[in-house]
């Protein structure tokens, strides 16, 4: 069986996410950057791995994948390990509703009204604090929607151990508590706030922290 490829730049959360699921998987894989900054997924070559100019894609044994829950069950389902679906049926949809909530809302709100606006503020107006501040309840919306899936009193979003949405939301959660919008939202969310201390043990997230 060949090595997996992986396609993406390590500060994308959602190449990080990828990484997650493969690193817990146990998963040695090769890992192609693509210069997002420099416009490499505006290329014709990238557009026929992922024709909407996204990251990442996947190829395994030739077998081509673009978007990442299409992806992360791919992993799960072609090599050995501890699956990261629940076997429960109950939690297995909740895991996937919280990775819908993340992918439509959370990702949005939270990366790409806060976190960009920080990353990419103008070097002489500075961030955009107005904007910032309007987008703040949004994603504090978002995560406490989260937060109100969760099931049990388990450590991670759906059970005892790491699941799907786990891995979505962990590298999303690692930005914004770069900022004080996310200290402030997460100090209102206790339950998300034991998550993510134990995410941040999981070797797992340790291992892929981007390269900027």
């Amino acid at each position: 069986m060949g090595k997996p490829i992986l396609y993406g730049p390590t500060y994308s959360t959602y190449t990080r996410s990828m990484r997650m699921v493969l690193a817990e998987k146990g998963v040695d894989y090769e890992l192609v950057d693509v210069d997002m900054i420099g416009g490499a997924h505006h290329r014709p070559d990238w557009i026929q791995r992922h024709p909407f100019e996204r990251v990442p894609a996947f190829e395994h044994n030739g077998f081509a994948i673009y978007e990442t829950n299409a992806i992360a069950h791919y992993i799960d389902d072609a090599f050995p390990g501890r699956r990261l679906a629940h076997p429960h049926i109950h939690r297995r949809t909740r895991d996937q509703q919280i990775v819908e909530v993340i992918n439509a809302y959370g990702y949005k709100r939270i990366i790409g009204d806060i976190v960009l606006r920080y990353s990419f503020a103008d070097e002489t107006k500075g961030s955009d604090t107005a904007a910032i501040a309007t987008a703040a309840p949004a994603a504090e919306h978002a995560l406490n929607a989260i937060q109100n899936l969760m099931l049990g009193s388990d450590p991670y979003l759906v059970g005892r151990d790491v699941s799907f949405s786990d891995l979505f939301l962990a590298p999303i959660i690692g930005y914004f508590m770069q900022f004080p919008e996310g200290t402030r939202a997460m100090t209102k969310l206790s339950r998300l706030s034991n998550w993510w201390l134990a995410m941040q043990q999981r070797p797992s997230f340790m291992a892929t922290a981007p390269k900027m």
